[in-house]
């Protein structure tokens, strides 16, 4: 088993991509940082980072292929994103609510129709974890999501064509619900801060399960993360990050 590991983090974006706004977003590129230590510490073969301008399909893209050219089955790939997340209305007619979940990157929104094609690219028996410290990131990974105590008012899209696309199996990490917003500061988003405090704090191995649990039970109030699985092995019971 080999596992490999992208880390994400936009502080900001180019305002020529989103009608002069900046995104001013501190602490993302902290994030990026964090969870890249987390992953080479638990003795990853590759990890690489990606901060700001680096966060675009013209830099991405060749990258993530790459990867995925020397993935093979039961390798893990950790693909984490911290910036900002959106909305847009939905153009094709496939989800519930009428509008499509974003990760906004560095020239513009990639949305979760984008995403799919992203994840579809790798290749089946890789397990994935796929995280979105954004907001509205409940489903912008296009899977089934098992809400907690959020509110389900933004439904998942219902499979067809996209579920036929991924082949991989996936757990999605994300911040909040769709309809609602992910938090932090310059330290970083205070889902990705519990997220690494928990897995350095514990005194035992814990499973995929037992680390969203627990980081998720330590979040504030206004903000609850959901747990997204995918595919025809649900790993949560295994060790986190192997």
């Amino acid at each position: 088993m080999r596992r490999f590991a992208i880390c994400l983090g936009l502080t900001r974006l180019d305002p020529a991509g989103y009608d002069g706004w900046d995104g001013e977003c501190p602490g993302c590129d902290v994030d990026a940082a964090k969870f890249a230590h987390l992953c080479h510490d638990a003795g990853f073969d590759f990890v690489s980072v990606g901060i700001n301008q680096a966060v675009d399909h013209l830099f991405v893209k060749p990258a993530f292929l790459e990867i995925c050219k020397r993935l093979k089955p039961d390798d893990l790939l950790v693909l984490f994103n911290s910036g900002h997340g959106g909305q847009q209305p939905d153009k094709d007619g496939d989800e519930a609510d009428g509008l499509d979940e974003t990760l906004c990157w560095w020239s513009g929104e990639l949305v979760d129709d984008d995403i799919a094609r992203y994840l579809s690219k790798i290749p089946k028996g890789v397990r994935t974890l796929f995280i979105t410290d954004t907001c509205h990131s409940g489903t912008n990974f296009r899977g089934r999501v098992k809400y907690g105590k959020a509110k389900k008012r933004s439904r998942p899209v219902a499979f067809t064509e996209s579920a036929e696309l991924l082949r991989s199996s996936m757990l999605h990490f994300g911040g909040c619900s769709d309809d609602r917003y992910s938090y932090g500061d310059e330290d970083g988003g205070v889902f990705t801060q519990e997220l690494i405090r928990t897995a350095r704090a514990s005194r035992k191995p814990l499973s995929y399960g037992e680390w969203f649990a627990r980081a998720a039970k330590r979040m504030p109030k206004y903000q609850t993360p959901v747990i997204g699985i995918w595919g025809d092995d649900d790993f949560r019971d295994r060790e986190m990050l192997t």
